[in-house]
């Protein structure tokens, strides 16, 4: 082995040489410092290994989270964000070089974790732990060696500021599911009565530009809502349209966020394949305004991804046409509804066109529908330790 590789693996030895088995939490480890998960009991992942983890170079950060404008924060809920710390120079499909976790509450920023850049593929959850008179910020994620390698669990904390720390959630959740009818959200109150509130009906006509075959009965499930449409295009043949809806988090007494995609495939009279999502949109239903609206408008989410990206605030690769275009047509609920139940965490994807686009978390206040993207495509709410 050469001298190279010797030193490489020395410094991988000291920064994984604890991942053999689990150990205590440390009182207050230092400053992006790493551990071995130690959640055995509360999760069902395999135990950690001892992996060598190839060329771990520290580097200066190309890429710094910045506050969010207008003094945009989070209060006592703090978030956990997979930003990209670095782009391989030459790529075939989106895969980033490195990773960091971050943490904020929107104007303070704590990172990154790791110091040294990682392929961190999944950024699993984010909690408070005890260390000494105060907290760590902490983040369960699992990481890779190499592409295509075995994942190795691992947690990386960073200590909290003076004052910061879990909070007892005062919000008050709400039970909804979809109603009987199908078109309509059943809320159930803290008194035990329930309330119906109508989906708008443009979410159940089929598409006027298209010849109607056939609208198969809504299917009704506890969870969810599926409606198939088949539209005819030749004369034996065309596409089955299936839209599916349902509710993914009621909080504060007041809110439900909603979830509708639309799936399409092709079908045939000798049967159907391919085919995925074509679309998708947030609903907020607001029980005290009795409405059921989009979370926000597609034209206002792609002004703030062009706002931000000119800013420096999104990661994008500079001078690389593939990014220069995202198209966040897709946005689905990727950490729910915040613990005091007052913000929304969710995500963006490229739509079906081809073009590729830079995966986004965005946070939302659900008071007045405000809406940043984060510098990260994922991220999670901070919990309590179980």
């Amino acid at each position: 082995m050469s001298g190279r590789w010797k030193a490489v693996g020395l410094v991988v030895g000291l920064l994984l040489g604890a991942c053999g088995a689990p150990a205590e939490p440390s009182p207050g480890p230092r400053p992006g410092a790493t551990a071995p998960v130690e959640e055995a009991a509360a999760s069902p992942s395999p135990a950690p290994t001892r992996t060598r983890l190839p060329t771990l170079t520290p580097a200066s950060m190309a890429f710094r989270p910045q506050s969010l404008p207008g003094g945009f924060r989070t209060g006592d809920q703090w978030l956990a964000v997979r930003v990209v710390r670095e782009f391989a120079k030459e790529r075939t499909a989106y895969t980033a070089d490195t990773y960091a976790i971050w943490f904020t509450d929107g104007q303070r920023w704590l990172g990154p974790v790791p110091e040294v850049g990682l392929y961190i593929t999944r950024l699993e959850r984010a909690f408070w732990r005890r260390a000494g008179s105060g907290w760590e910020l902490c983040a369960r994620v699992a990481v890779q060696p190499t592409l295509g390698a075995r994942e190795a669990p691992m947690i990386f904390c960073t200590p909290a500021p003076p004052g910061a720390g879990p909070k007892e959630a005062s919000s008050v959740s709400l039970e909804a599911s979809p109603c009987p009818d199908g078109r309509s959200l059943c809320v159930t109150q803290s008194d035990g009565t329930v309330r119906a509130l109508p989906l708008p009906e443009d979410l159940f006509r089929p598409d006027p530009s298209q010849k109607v075959e056939e609208i198969s009965p809504l299917e009704v499930g506890d969870e969810e809502v599926q409606m198939k449409i088949r539209y005819r295009i030749t004369e034996k043949g065309g596409f089955i349209e299936t839209r599916i809806w349902k509710p993914v988090c009621g909080t504060q007494g007041r809110w439900v966020v909603v979830d509708f995609a639309v799936y399409r495939h092709p079908w045939a009279e000798d049967g159907a394949a391919g085919g995925g999502l074509e679309h998708s949109e947030l609903y907020i239903a607001d029980l005290s305004a009795e409405t059921v609206r989009p979370l926000s408008a597609i034209e206002a989410r792609g002004q703030l991804v062009d706002a931000f990206r000119a800013e420096g605030r999104i990661p994008f690769v500079r001078g690389d046409e593939r990014f220069s275009m995202p198209n966040h047509l897709l946005p689905y609920v990727e950490g729910g509804c915040s613990p005091d139940g007052s913000f929304l965490l969710f995500g963006t994807e490229a739509d079906e066109s081809g073009m590729l686009g830079f995966p986004l978390s965005w946070v939302a206040r659900l008071e007045d529908r405000v809406i940043y993207p984060l510098p990260g495509d994922q991220a999670r709410w901070v919990e309590r330790s179980p």
